[in-house]
């Protein structure tokens, strides 16, 4: 007699859109099979197999877990949820009249857990040289049911008479079902901008020195710098696929004097994009307290794992010792600029964007854009922290273990001249730090940003270049977050345009009419654009704007 189960999702992974949020649930749905097959055997036939099952629980597991030479192993069960799907009363199963068949006598118990919408997404990280550790999920499944036995004439009394005695309750326990949970990003209905489809942050930061404490006497005055206006804009999120994002820096000094506009020069700017990586030896607090984590007596030791990594073993024996207890957390970080990208920009016209010239009003901007190109991994060239693997990009986000974090820096180059003779000009550095949102975009998106026409219109209004079908993929389909709110209301997106206009065949009506040309709008302090460009490739656009 042979009895299995199995789980059969309707899907291995679980889609979840826009930041971690508590109050969300996404559905888990599919089914357990329930395998019934006659044993066989070379001196009897086959007899049928009957039981009667008691209990049917599925069980979604998450855990989360940490390998690293400096702080040992740690693991953290992140959820455990469980759902009976048997009927309340127990029943029987059999296949009688297929005794003698090859095939199996199945049943299928169908199943729907809502799982929890703050769940980090799975991944790997750590030391992976013994088993990849990381942040996983799982399907559990385990039946309880007796054996029926069928009364036979050639029995004993005692056997018949102790047979209620003599029952045991068994266990069949389906084999381990990984579930991998995505986090995708909410994209915006339309797109922002040509330069982006999601809306720009701007952000106003103050020109402080770098080493204002301990300032040489042979440096640009106080007064000066701070009489600097600084405003970068970067997009709200960086899609991890898109390979760059642009980057906007504005520069004015309205309150300068107009000796010291002639003085002051911008000569350079640079940047730098890095990725920090934060390892902690024990699970966040602050993240155990934003979402409901297991309690502590729920938590591996005193509740294992289910599939815990192989280092668990030597963990619970005790023989597994940290080399260095007293660290608590050990980071990383590495620049993500594409090698072949350039990091130093220079100005022209001698970098004299402050001077006072007819016609420009002396609050106009000074505005430099480019476009500031990322790799998807760089080479690991330093030794320290070889065991984290690759130096790869990653999605900005929080988890018990590790905190990924992304920044942008930029410094610009001022240079003051004295107007003293034979005095040299004064050069300083001013940098300025920005932190950034890399996120994954769903497949679906990331195909209507290959297209260049399919930006500019919803997907409910038709391209008119596009004559082909587009085959239905479960990946196409909305999030529930963008059609509904969390209290259930449908919403509308005030920013879908009215259908393109399509010519009609019919013969127009007569009459006349008269097309007026549209008046040049000009505006007035505004600089001619320049146009200026690098060696390496990379297009700088430099213009004044009021």
């Amino acid at each position: 007699m042979t009895i299995s189960i199995d789980i059969i999702p309707l899907t291995d992974s679980i889609d979840m859109y826009g930041e971690p949020d508590a109050s969300s649930a996404y559905s888990l749905s599919g089914h357990v099979s329930i395998s019934l097959r006659s044993s066989s055997s070379f001196f009897e036939r086959r007899r049928a197999v009957r039981i009667l099952l008691q209990s049917l629980v599925i069980t979604f597991e998450g855990q989360s877990e940490l390998v690293t030479p400096e702080i040992g192993y740690s693991a953290i069960r992140l959820c455990s949820l469980k759902q009976e799907v048997a009927p309340n009363e127990a029943i029987e199963l059999n296949n009688e009249g297929h005794e003698d068949s090859d095939k199996p006598c199945t049943w299928n118990v169908v199943f729907n857990i809502p799982l929890p919408g703050w769940l980090p997404a799975t991944d790997v990280f750590g030391d992976s040289e013994l088993a990849p550790p990381g942040t996983r999920y799982a399907l559990y499944a385990t039946a309880k049911f007796q054996h029926v036995e069928e009364p036979s004439q050639s029995s004993s009394w005692l056997s018949t008479l102790c047979s209620p005695f003599l029952s045991r309750t068994k266990l069949a326990r389906a084999p381990r079902c990984e579930i991998a949970v995505n986090r995708y990003t909410i994209p915006p209905a339309m797109p922002s901008s040509e330069l982006s489809i999601y809306p720009f942050l701007s952000y106003s930061v103050a020109a402080i020195p770098l080493e204002s404490t301990e300032r040489d006497i042979n440096s640009i005055p106080i007064d000066v710098l701070s009489k600097i206006q600084v405003l970068a804009s970067t997009p709200e999120h960086i899609g991890m696929e898109q390979g760059s994002f642009p980057f906007t820096l504005r520069l004015r000094a309205p309150g300068l004097s107009e000796e010291d506009t002639g003085k002051l020069q911008i000569i350079r700017f640079s940047v730098e994009l890095e990725q920090l990586e934060k390892y902690r030896a024990s699970r966040s607090s602050a993240y155990c307290n934003r979402f409901p984590v297991p309690r502590e007596t729920l938590q591996p030791p005193h509740k294992p794992l289910r599939s815990p990594h192989p280092l668990d073993a030597l963990a619970d024996l005790g023989l597994l010792v940290s080399p260095n207890p007293r660290h608590s957390s050990v980071s990383r970080g590495f620049s993500l600029l594409a090698e072949s990208a350039p990091t130093v920009y220079c100005l022209p016209d001698d970098g004299h964007i402050f001077r006072r010239e007819i016609g420009v009003d002396s609050n106009a901007w000074y505005t430099l854009q480019t476009a500031v190109p990322f790799a998807r991994e760089r080479a690991n060239s330093t030794s320290k922290a070889r065991w984290a693997g690759a130096c790869a990009l990653r999605s900005t986000s929080q988890s018990p273990f590790l905190d990924v974090s992304h920044n942008l820096e930029f410094t610009v180059t001022c240079k003051y001249d004295t107007g003293v003779e034979g005095e040299e000009a004064l050069v300083e550095n001013l940098q300025f730090s920005l932190l950034l949102d890399f996120v994954r975009e769903r497949p679906a998106m990331l195909s209507q940003l290959s297209d260049p026409q399919s930006r500019a219109f919803p997907d409910s209004v038709p391209s008119p270049s596009s004559t082909k079908p587009v085959p239905y993929t479960t990946s196409s389909l909305p999030a529930y977050s963008e059609l509904f709110y969390a209290n259930g209301d449908r919403k509308i997106d005030e920013s879908t345009p009215l259908p393109l206009y399509t010519r009609s065949n019919l013969p127009p009506p007569s009459c006349s009419s008269t097309t007026l040309d549209r008046p040049a709008v000009s505006r007035t302090g505004e600089k001619q654009t320049q146009d200026y460009a690098r060696s390496e490739d990379l297009d700088t656009q430099i213009d004044v704007a009021s």
